[in-house]
């Protein structure tokens, strides 16, 4: 979030180093979701793991077909829902 939380959606779209930097983040982000336990993801499964780890998948295997403006809604509206959701997992 805090790649682009300087930025417009068009200044995004144009900047390569920005782009890749959140999609690298996002690959990042799906590798430690998969690397979670099956326990603590049955146990949390309120979260939305299959999604995390889709996406990634997407961006690795698909990155040619990623479009800017769904990495730009994933950015700004899911990842927000989803670290609120981890930090109240964290606090507990």
């Amino acid at each position: 979030m805090e790649y682009s939380d300087t930025l417009t959606f068009e200044e995004f779209a144009k900047s390569s180093t920005s782009y890749d930097a959140i999609l690298l983040q996002l690959i990042v982000l799906g590798e430690a979701v998969f690397n979670l336990s099956d326990e603590f993801k049955e146990t949390h499964d309120q979260l939305p793991w299959f999604e995390v780890v889709g996406l990634r998948n997407r961006i690795a295997h698909g990155y040619l077909e990623t479009k800017p403006d769904v990495v730009w809604d994933t950015v700004n509206n899911d990842i927000p829902k989803l670290k609120k959701q981890i930090d109240q997992i964290l606090d507990n």
